[in-house]
């Protein structure tokens, strides 16, 4: 089912690829462990149990939907999905999005299908719904003799990549951009229209244009996925009334840290979460903001 299975720490990560990287990458040396499974999307049948992810861990799914070919297998995917879901991806214009989001309905219940739960859950059988803003959740069915996980997920995508983050205990957001994004307007003006005054300095200081470009895009993923952790919804969060700044330790690297600093007297933005970033499949930066009060050190 999987091409690969990838065990990281973001500290390993740090040493493996510091020279590689750009600065704000560089800059993180979070200690959360993150699990990365590429899936290779086959049939339902072939779906093997996982355990949860423990409270320290996060669980980062992705599929490329350009893998994904067979016509069979699609329409199976098909058969997976609620009513709602089926008029959703068949509204979409365009064989490729109806794809694109026939995929990410697919690879959400299939994910979280495979945790060992209820021995009787399935990806057909899972209902889900929404919070008060709109960010969706699973609606797990109450019984006496069980109770539902506390299991979180956050999905993202591009035309090229769909991306499903999964926790337990602790809220999630995830966001994924192509490394190749272009800008139709210059970013230092279109910074200043989403971003906070010290987060434009900080991308006016970088003087070479690409290296601009992509630390304009690993900002921006921050960004999303903790507003989207948040789970208030873009007005509720609007990217000038808070600034990501990385903390810097003294004399070792690795301790630096990402801390949110609200602009605005708002109690909705919290400042306990923890962020990562890593790149799937050598094309997409991905972000990942999560509370921190469970993992050490939170």
């Amino acid at each position: 089912m999987f091409s690969y299975l990838l065990i990281v720490r973001i500290l390993e990560l740090y040493f493996e690829n510091a020279r590689s990287m750009l600065p704000y990458f560089c800059k993180l040396g979070i200690k959360m462990k993150i699990h990365c499974f590429h899936q290779k999307m086959v049939s339902t049948s072939a779906l093997s149990p996982l355990q949860l992810p423990s409270r320290m861990e996060t669980h980062l799914w992705y599929v490329l939907p350009n893998e994904v070919k067979s016509q069979s297998l699609l329409s199976q995917y098909v058969d997976l999905l609620s009513p709602p879901e089926k008029d959703h991806v068949f509204n979409m214009r365009g064989d490729e999005l109806q794809k694109s989001s026939l995929l990410a309905r697919a690879l959400v219940r299939t994910a979280i299908s495979r945790y060992q739960i209820h021995s009787c859950v399935s990806p057909k059988s899972l209902v889900f719904g929404k919070n008060a803003h709109g960010k969706p959740e699973v609606i797990w069915e109450q019984r006496n003799d069980r109770h539902p996980p506390p299991l979180h997920f956050n999905l993202s995508h591009t035309s090229s990549l769909i991306a499903c983050g999964v926790t337990v205990g602790s809220p999630i957001g995830i966001d994924v951009e192509e490394k190749q994004r272009t800008m139709k307007n210059n970013i230092l003006s279109f910074a200043k229209r989403y971003f906070s005054r010290e987060e434009v300095e900080v991308l006016s200081a970088i003087s070479d244009p690409e290296a601009q470009r992509h630390e304009f895009i690993k900002l921006w993923t921050l960004k999303e996925a903790y507003v989207k952790a948040l789970g208030i919804g873009f007005s509720g969060a609007p990217f000038n009334t808070f600034t990501i700044r990385f903390s810097d330790a003294n004399t070792n690297p690795e301790d630096s840290t990402i801390a949110i600093v609200p602009l605005e007297k708002q109690t909705n933005l919290t400042t306990n979460w923890q962020f990562a970033q890593v790149e799937l499949a050598g094309s997409h930066y991905a972000a990942i903001c999560r509370q921190k009060d469970d993992l050490p050190g939170g």
